[in-house]
């Protein structure tokens, strides 16, 4: 792991990546043609493989005008990676919650649970970046504590406020 709890295999992705990120000045405009899926995060719109990185996937999840992402964890080694593009909110990624803003990068380590939450006067847009790249059948929601994922309800319903 590099200082920043990184592997030097997912900083090289984010090298790729973030300047791709960063250069998109309309992400709506990016997703204009693409259907979004809906999703326990909000509409996603799968934008495949754009730099032709065929060990990743991109994706936009608009999370504006929802309270909180489905918790939930990738299985199949998967790591998801979220960079900002705009809004602000909170992440929990196990039980550490960081704050998000425009231009924030977070990863996900493979089976472990994650959820977003958006602010509720700004809401929130990520560039997903899954590597390898992202299957629906290993996207696994949670709704009750489960250690093996580092997932706490209790924690979740606090944040939440329910």
């Amino acid at each position: 792991m590099t200082d920043n709890g990184r592997t030097p295999e997912i900083q090289n992705v984010l090298n790729v990546w973030r300047p791709y990120v960063h250069a998109i000045s309309d992400w709506q405009a990016r997703v204009k043609n693409v259907t979004p899926k809906a999703t326990g995060c909000g509409p996603v719109y799968e934008l495949g493989n754009p730099l032709g990185r065929t060990t990743e996937s991109l994706a936009i999840a608009d999370m504006r005008g929802i309270a909180h992402a489905q918790p939930h964890y990738h299985t199949g080694g998967e790591t998801e990676i979220y960079i900002v593009i705009a809004g602000s909110g909170r992440a929990v990624v196990g039980s550490v919650v960081s704050q998000l803003q425009k231009g924030s990068v977070l990863v996900t380590p493979p089976d472990t649970a994650h959820y977003a939450l958006p602010d509720p006067a700004e809401g929130l847009v990520l560039a997903v970046v899954n590597t390898p790249p992202f299957k629906l059948e290993n996207n696994i929601d949670i709704t009750a504590n489960d250690p093996a994922h580092h997932y706490n309800h209790e924690q979740f319903l606090a944040l939440t406020n329910r």
